[in-house]
């Protein structure tokens, strides 16, 4: 009964390509931000992330894990108040017949033009390459405090491949099969939240540290979310070229150097 009536609400609402609008919570941008300026800020942080991961990895500055908390943080809370935000270009639908607010309007060449919509299809793979980096960094760093295995911290990398094949699928399914595309983003994201309360268990017996597993689990889960919102449409601004950003993204490792002790 329930599956019964979801796929009746999918098929009156579809398609549904991301959580802002699986979800419906949208906002009004209260701060009145342009559409361009939170993505142009997470290009600066991504930047930034991308600086400070490889000056604590190459040049051994752990000094600066404090900045790179703030610079994750930040990217975090911006991509939660784009993503449902209400005010954003809207597309036309063609399956539905009607205007949807576009998160990755700049990837759409229908609204910007072939050339805009290339540049920012390679300016948000980038965003979504080195924020999934510093994440990353950020877990492998709380767990490795907590004095867990490299191998340990490491596996919330299964979690990471879930998110990538899942969106990806998802993306082309949403051109020739929304239905499924919907389907398949609730199936992933359900696996994903399976997986993380598992990593999560598995922590605790480890450490016999609860709230430090929680905590670990929190972060790792509200950042994944933001990072997915953006692969989604990273995938979707040109979906023949889903492959080569899969294969890119899974690349994404943690070159986490262990604390002297």
């Amino acid at each position: 009964m329930i599956l019964q009536r979801l796929s009746e609400y999918i098929a009156t609402n579809a398609p549904m390509s991301n959580l802002p609008e699986l979800l419906s919570l949208h906002h009004g941008n209260p701060l009145g931000l342009h559409p361009i300026a939170i993505p142009i800020l997470l290009l600066i942080l991504a930047v930034a992330m991308h600086l400070t991961t490889y000056r604590i990895n190459h040049k051994d500055e752990r000094k600066l894990y404090p900045l790179l908390y703030i610079l994750v943080g930040i990217s975090v809370v911006l991509t939660y108040y784009y993503c449902f935000s209400d005010d954003l270009p809207l597309f036309e639908d063609i399956d539905l017949h009607r205007k949807e607010v576009s998160v990755g309007w700049f990837c759409q060449r229908a609204i910007v033009g072939l050339g805009w919509s290339l540049l920012g299809e390679f300016l948000l793979t980038y965003v979504v390459f080195f924020f999934m980096t510093a994440l990353l960094q950020l877990v492998a760093r709380m767990s490795d405090m907590m004095g867990m295995a490299e191998k340990q911290w490491q596996e919330w990398q299964y979690v990471n491949f879930v998110m990538i094949l899942g969106a990806s699928v998802a993306g082309v399914l949403d051109v020739f099969a929304p239905i499924a595309g919907v389907w398949v983003m609730i199936i992933y994201q359900l696996l994903m939240l399976i997986m993380i309360v598992a990593k999560t268990v598995i922590d605790i017996v480890r450490t016999h540290k609860v709230w430090r597993c929680l905590a670990i689990a929190f972060c790792y889960f509200i950042g994944i979310e933001a990072v997915t919102m953006l692969a989604i449409e990273c995938i979707e601004g040109y979906i023949y070229v889903f492959l080569p950003v899969v294969v890119i993204f899974t690349m994404v490792s943690i070159r986490y150097k262990k604390s002297k002790k």
